[in-house]
């Protein structure tokens, strides 16, 4: 033990170096930056050290922004270094490709922040979320593993994301999210998404969704048909369990369903009894009770245990209810219940964290019921 005079000096030391950071970083408009490196991953501020209950130290900033950006952007992915880090991700197959099983999302790139009733947090995004930034983050979800992303084809035009695999180095393939409601429209949108590059093509869930409560649910055979020329992997997307089993019954066998999944255990999940099929695509209520923008999985239970005897590869989404569930029990829920891949909408700081977790995750998931893809 240092003897307390010692104590007191160091402490001394440590505010007068607090201080004179807090005069920089004022000087620099910068000082309200302490209070959001004091966050944690997607929680409030930790303002205590849980081990010893004393109040934490500063969170000391090691690189700055433009450092990072260097490295990043020079950042090999072939390299020794970065091979190690993207071994400790695990991986799963989709038509016979080799993937990591954390998918980046691309909702915080596209400023759908489904916030609820936070209006500021789209504002937020976008002043945070430049296009450095974003090409900050995909080459981060690469270092550690993650490598696909689902992406719509209006991201490209915001954010010229062509400039990440020209100028970045980027290597990761990306899931084209065709997002229409009309099918006629269906196939053009499927061309653009095509032309930009992607990987794999799926049909929103959105669209699924809609068309099966509209009783015409041809219209997931024909969209899943349209896809099928194009010789990619196809995919199709759901909110509601209804369009996947329409697909299973139907006999058809996209190489992967992306369905929303998380549990209902969190504070804004509206009760059971007032939930409707459709309330996902009409104006929010501001009633607490009533649909706000707050929920994705309306059958949690039916889902998992639908999903066990279904053998085509699943990627969960929304498995964080949008933030609404901590990250370690939204990714541990699916990967027990039979998801074999998770998608989840990243911010640069939050990739390193949520890479570990799934390694984490997948792990204590190792003998569940499911097998893995």
């Amino acid at each position: 033990m240092p003897h307390r005079r010692s104590v007191g000096v160091q402490a001394s030391v440590c505010e007068s170096h607090c201080t004179a950071r807090r005069r920089v970083l004022a000087s620099l408009g910068l000082a309200p930056l302490l209070n959001a490196f004091g966050m944690t991953s997607r929680g409030k501020a930790d303002e205590t050290d849980e081990t010893d209950g004393r109040l934490a130290g500063p969170t000391f900033i090691k690189l700055t922004d433009s450092d990072d950006f260097r490295r990043l952007k020079n950042l090999d992915l072939d390299s020794p270094g970065s091979r190690a880090k993207q071994t400790l991700m695990p991986k799963g197959r989709i038509a016979g490709r080799e993937l990591g099983r954390l998918i980046s999302g691309s909702n915080l790139i596209s400023m759908n922040m489904h916030a609820r009733d936070l209006d500021y947090m789209t504002n937020l995004a976008r002043a945070y979320n430049t296009e450095e930034r974003v090409f900050m983050t995909l080459k981060r979800c690469e270092e550690h593993g993650c490598d696909s992303i689902v992406l719509k084809d209006h991201n490209f035009k915001h954010f010229r994301l062509a400039h990440y695999w020209n100028e970045f180095g980027g290597k990761m393939v990306w899931h084209a999210d065709v997002i229409t409601q009309d099918i006629n429209a269906f196939e053009r949108r499927v061309e653009q998404h095509m032309e930009l590059g992607a990987w794999s093509l799926y049909l929103w869930g959105g669209a699924a969704d809609i068309w099966h409560h509209q009783g015409h649910e041809d219209n997931i055979i024909k969209a899943y048909e349209i896809m099928r020329k194009y010789g990619v992997p196809v995919g199709i997307g759901a909110h509601r369990l209804e369009p996947i089993k329409f697909c299973e019954q139907q006999g058809l066998k996209p190489d992967y369903y992306i369905k929303t999944l998380h549990h209902d255990r969190y504070w804004s999940a509206h009760p059971v009894e007032n939930r409707r099929f459709m309330e996902m695509y009409e104006p929010v209520s501001p009633r607490h009770e009533e649909y706000h923008d707050n929920m994705f999985c309306h059958e949690h239970q039916e889902t998992v245990e639908f999903m066990q005897d279904v053998k085509i590869p699943w990627i969960a989404f929304k498995v964080l209810a949008a933030g609404a569930i901590p990250p370690e029990e939204g990714i541990q829920y699916a990967f027990d219940s039979g998801a074999d891949f998770i998608c989840l909408g990243m911010f640069d700081f939050q990739v390193e964290e949520d890479a570990r977790l799934i390694g984490k995750c997948v792990e204590k998931a190792r003998h569940r019921k499911r097998p893995w893809a």
